[in-house]
């Protein structure tokens, strides 16, 4: 990943020994190119209209934009004004088209701006709209009649149809150290059945595709063939990559991937539809979606990504220092924002050292969804696979990594111990994920302090090979973090579970939550002692310091809440519903200090019963529905419970949960749990564990 520098990038495409020259070149009244009013062409108004042209920002005078006078304003008017600042002078006017070419008058010149595909054949214009024969380019050379090689810095604007056809950015990173090519592509259709159709060799800084507004654009690659790099895709990139705009990109990976990039992939806004046979879109160092910058709300931005056989979004590298020791940031996915849709064979989001969501709307199927009920064949497809019971008691697991978000976390070379990274952090953002594997599982640790999460899966929930988070500690709130699990093996597990604030609602056929070494082979990670070769009992320790939580465990021997070692209580509200509500290690104590937990042992076959939970104060806290039967009750904090309960006004929450959670209101009739809490495997030294 390189640094940038916006101002680099403008003076790049003006000569250094011009620029002097032009920085203020005086504008006479019936000039155009002024865009920021100043009366003076500078190098601010080439800026100003380039952030235009990317939807970046406005001009501050548009009519001084269409700087050729067409009517319209586009990468024609921007390559103009770029010239007159670099002659100093002003260019002739379209209607002057028969002007001889000279350096006050470089209307028609031999630099291209536009390029048309069509079969067997490609057109090339100037800046004016002239046709530029193809010996006398000075930026573009063509091939075989229809692959167009762009070797120096600019914009180009790109459209027509081919089906054999080639676009390539070769430019020498030695002659340009800080070059950028833009490509605008405004209704491209362009198929090449041997070949990457869009191939970036080389470019210093980064490619740039502008997905033009109102227009459709679609890229086929063949379904079998290497490029020149040893690799393929639809969409394939050396060097950094982004993309823009407000129009439709399609993207066909028929061979295998649809977009890649061997650095950087940014995905700032656009329409970006991406069909694959394997993975869906690939960065090395990262992907990133949304950008940080933006303050638009991400309206103008959405992803669809559907994979055959591969995952959906991936960020592969683990390099993690530089050759002087100096530590790198790559191996991540961070998404900010924007509507994404991904329907995956394999892992729906991929990092291989992080994955950061902070924003957005997330939607992720993998493989056949949380529907998958089939016995696994005892192979091993993917990282993560793992067949027969699968290391963890589920007995009905993929033998693929088919899991909605993963950050995969660095291993030795054996591949047997984990070294570092592999964390998944959530801020904010709606993620709704249906997987036949675990919805979100990391190698590293697992931090949830936003978000709205609805998950169904066949395997776990929530699954972190070491430390799982949510909230954030002494907050004292129940909406920052919101999940509902609609079916689960296990809700959440981890080495060492912090649950801190917000609501979590949870159906699973075994444990709610468990802290038992959470890497149990559904995520092939490694806690000694349990590694990927192998299975044992595992200490852990539960936390549970805020927030509400409602779990509901299936009939038989499964837990509420368990822990391979001690269970710590100080704050929060807690409803524990399985064979064994609270279930500590074996020698290790359930200590409460604060809180208020429920316990029944009525399985969660009828979750029709609504409890309210009141403060020491009588107001209500939640009202929510779980099963009946049996409840009793422990409070270190005056707090009060009811069932049968109706509530009026308040905040609902977890909107997708059937089961209606709601904070505050008014609560009327119901009767009050006065019974004691049923501990089950609460007794130091009683039975405790996974429960297999």
């Amino acid at each position: 990943m390189k640094k940038k520098n916006s101002m680099k990038r403008h003076a790049s495409v003006i000569a250094a020994s011009a620029m002097a020259a032009v920085l203020a070149v005086p504008v006479f009244a019936a000039v155009s190119g002024d865009v920021n009013g100043s009366n003076s062409l500078e190098i601010a108004d080439a800026v100003m209209h380039t952030k235009y042209l990317t939807t970046q920002g406005e001009l501050t005078v548009p009519a001084a934009g269409d700087y050729n006078a067409d009517g319209v304003i586009n990468a024609v008017d921007l390559t103009l004004l770029k010239r007159a600042l670099l002659t100093g002078s002003q260019s002739a006017q379209p209607d002057d088209p028969d002007q001889p070419e000279t350096p006050e008058n470089p209307v028609s010149d031999n630099v291209v701006a536009a390029v048309t595909f069509a079969d067997g054949s490609v057109t090339l214009a100037n800046a004016a709209g002239s046709t530029v024969a193809a010996d006398k380019a000075e930026n573009v050379t063509v091939t075989n009649n229809t692959v167009v090689t762009i070797t120096q810095p600019g914009e180009i604007d790109v459209d027509g149809t081919c089906t054999n056809g080639q676009l390539c950015v070769d430019v020498d990173k030695t002659a340009y150290p800080e070059g950028q090519v833009t490509l605008n592509l405004r209704g491209l259709t362009l198929t090449n059945p041997g070949d990457s159709p869009i191939y970036v060799a080389s470019i210093a800084e980064e490619c740039v595709i502008t997905v033009k507004k109102d227009t459709v654009n679609t890229i086929t690659d063949g379904s079998e063939y290497t490029n020149a790099d040893g690799d393929s895709g639809a969409i394939y990139s050396c060097d950094d990559l982004k993309f823009k705009g407000k129009g439709t990109l399609i993207v066909n990976g028929k061979c295998a991937d649809g977009i890649v990039s061997k650095d950087d992939i940014k995905i700032w806004n656009g329409d970006i539809q991406v069909n694959a046979a394997d993975d869906g879109i690939r960065g090395k160092d990262s992907v990133r979606i949304g950008d940080p910058d933006a303050t638009d709300n991400y309206e103008a931005l959405k992803l669809t990504v559907k994979t055959e056989k591969g995952d959906g979004i991936k960020s592969t590298s683990t390099t993690t220092a530089k050759s002087d020791g100096t530590a790198v940031n790559q191996g991540f996915v961070r998404i900010n924002g924007g509507t994404i849709n991904i329907t995956s064979y394999l892992d729906g989001i991929q990092g291989e050292q992080s994955v950061e969501i902070n924003g957005g709307d997330i939607t992720i199927k993998t493989y056949e969804g949380s529907s998958f009920g089939g016995t696994s064949t005892g192979g091993q497809g993917g990282w993560g696979g793992f067949g027969g019971m699968g290391m963890d008691g589920n007995a009905s697991k993929t033998d693929v990594s088919a899991k909605g978000i993963k950050a995969v976390g660095i291993y030795d070379e054996a591949g047997t111990t984990w070294q570092s990274a592999g964390d998944i952090t959530v801020t904010g953002g709606h993620i709704t994920v249906d997987s036949s594997d675990d919805a979100l599982h990391c190698g590293g640790s697992m931090t949830l302090t936003g978000g709205v999460f609805n998950i169904a899966t066949a395997d776990d929930a929530f699954n972190a090979d070491h430390n799982l988070t949510i909230g954030t500690e002494n907050a004292g709130t129940y909406d920052d973090v919101q999940i509902y699990v609609s079916k689960a093996y296990e809700g959440i597990e981890g080495v060492n579970i912090y649950q801190n604030s917000g609501t979590v609602y949870i159906v699973s056929t075994d444990d709610g939550y468990n802290a038992a070494g959470g890497a149990d082979g559904s995520g092939g990670g490694n806690n000694t002692p349990w590694g990927r070769g192998g299975m044992s009992s595992s200490y852990g320790e539960l936390w549970l310091r805020g927030g509400l939580v409602v779990v509901n465990s299936a009939n038989g021997d499964h837990d509420g809440l368990d822990s391979n070692g001690p269970i710590n209580i100080s704050g929060g509200y807690y409803l524990c519903n399985g064979q064994e509500p609270l279930d500590g290690g074996d020698g290790y104590s359930i200590t409460q200090t604060g809180g208020t937990y429920i316990t029944m042992t009525a399985g969660n076959t009828n979750l029709g019963t609504t409890y309210t939970i009141k403060d020491s104060s009588g107001k209500a806290v939640a009202t929510f529905k779980s099963a009946g039967g049996n409840a009793g009750i422990s409070s270190k904090d005056n707090s009060t419970a009811y069932s049968g309960t109706t509530v009026s006004g308040g905040t609902e929450i977890l909107a997708d949960c059937p089961y209606g959670v709601t904070l505050g209101g008014t609560v009327s009739g119901g009767t009050q749990i006065t019974g004691s809490a049923s501990s089950g495997g609460m007794q130091p030294g009683g039975p405790g564990g996974r429960g297999w």
